[in-house]
């Protein structure tokens, strides 16, 4: 929960900064981006914390900056961007693993290969298949199963079904994808609730408030890099990517009613983005009724993901730019409060890694000194 004190430190952070800096938590560490660099700082097992960057450049430059586009296509940057964050920390820290461990047998260590050189084709292969596997896993828990729940609410409160009903209004529809909606957040927060029991991931969570506390001090006052000041700010922050999940959820209860409405149930709309040939009924069931409604609504939603994106960007961007507003201010704070899920307070340790990877990013995007690292006694000697 979020209290009075820290939210009056979070103000600064709903002024719309000159430069909208990110991040994500990562293995022993964290990401920091910029508008064209993006750094990330890693603490190693002897204790000192190695800083790595690289520049950021954009697959679809054009698309980033088209309204209603952008959202999805800036998604699929930063989901590149911390694929790259994520594999390069995981490396650092097998590395320390392999190390830890000859130490142990009184063995040298053997450094892992490169990523490429070490993967064979079954490994691609294998990998691929568990892709799949994952997607398709993903596909069932958060689609299908929130759309059987819907189907059995109907039921429950003895409405039977929308495809039982003559005429389902759009009340209807919007009460099956609201229960949709909610089952979906819940089983969001069942899931984050289990992976948090782990200790591995509980530091990923520190970390990830790390990243938070670092921007939320920088955007209160740039110039104060004092411990103490910086722990005394939020872990939430209102550009989150788990805001952003939690809008997403709610901005699809919305549209997926739209479309529900005019193309599933409505078999005029349908008919209207028709081809002529198809309506002739030379190829096809002229009348949508023949159609089965699944086989509209599903490569619907699946066609409507970039839309869906899009939308939720600009909400999360209008919220932020015009957080006074009395109705945009309540559902950025209700995506907030989410983020109790996956951060937690760091230690100075954590913030000093979190420090390492902003200053990094900062001085390659406004041009400024870089502040040493304080590294351990033992690494500065060796």
């Amino acid at each position: 929960m979020i209290t009075k004190r820290q939210l009056r430190t979070l103000l600064p952070a709903f002024m719309a900064p000159a430069i909208p800096y990110g991040g994500q938590a990562c293995i022993e560490g964290v990401m920091m981006k910029g508008l064209k660099h993006a750094a990330l700082a890693v603490r190693r097992s002897d204790g000192r914390i190695e800083v790595i960057h690289r520049e950021v450049v954009s697959r679809f430059p054009a698309l980033t900056r088209m309204p209603f586009v952008r959202g999805f296509f800036i998604l699929w940057d930063m989901m590149t961007l911390g694929t790259w964050a994520l594999k390069e920390s995981s490396r650092r820290f097998e590395e320390d693993v392999i190390a830890a461990e000859a130490e142990a047998k009184g063995e040298q260590p053997v450094t892992p290969a490169a990523e490429e050189d070490r993967k064979s084709n079954s490994g691609l292969i294998l990998e691929l298949i568990t892709m799949a596997l994952g997607f398709m896993i993903a596909i069932f828990i958060f689609k299908v199963l929130p759309a059987i729940a819907a189907t059995y609410t109907f039921e429950w409160i003895g409405w039977g079904s929308l495809k039982s009903m003559e005429n389902p209004t759009m009340l209807h529809q919007f009460i099956a994808n609201l229960v949709e909606g909610l089952v979906k957040m819940g089983i969001f927060v069942a899931y984050i609730s289990l992976v948090a029991r782990f200790k591995e991931i509980r530091r990923v969570f520190e970390y990830h408030g790390a990243e938070h506390i670092v921007i939320n001090a920088y955007e209160d006052d740039m110039n104060n890099q004092k411990m103490e000041f910086i722990q005394s700010h939020s872990v939430a922050h209102p550009r989150c990517g788990t805001s952003f999940i939690v809008i997403l959820i709610l901005v699809g209860v919305i549209l997926y009613t739209l479309l529900d409405y005019l193309f599933v149930q409505n078999g005029a709309a349908i008919n209207s983005v028709l081809p002529e040939w198809w309506l002739n009924g030379k190829l096809g069931p002229a009348v949508h009724d023949n159609i089965p409604g699944w086989w509209i609504r599903w490569p619907l939603r699946i066609l409507a993901i970039p839309l869906l994106a899009g939308i939720s960007y600009e909400f999360i961007r209008a919220a932020f730019r015009y957080y006074g507003n009395p109705l945009l201010r309540p559902l950025l704070r209700f995506g907030m409060l989410f983020q109790a899920l996956t951060t937690r307070r760091p230690s100075d340790e954590q913030v000093e890694v979190s420090l390492a990877s902003f200053n990094r990013v900062r001085y390659l995007t406004e041009d400024i000194p870089e502040p040493e690292i304080r590294q351990p006694a033992s690494s500065a000697s060796s």
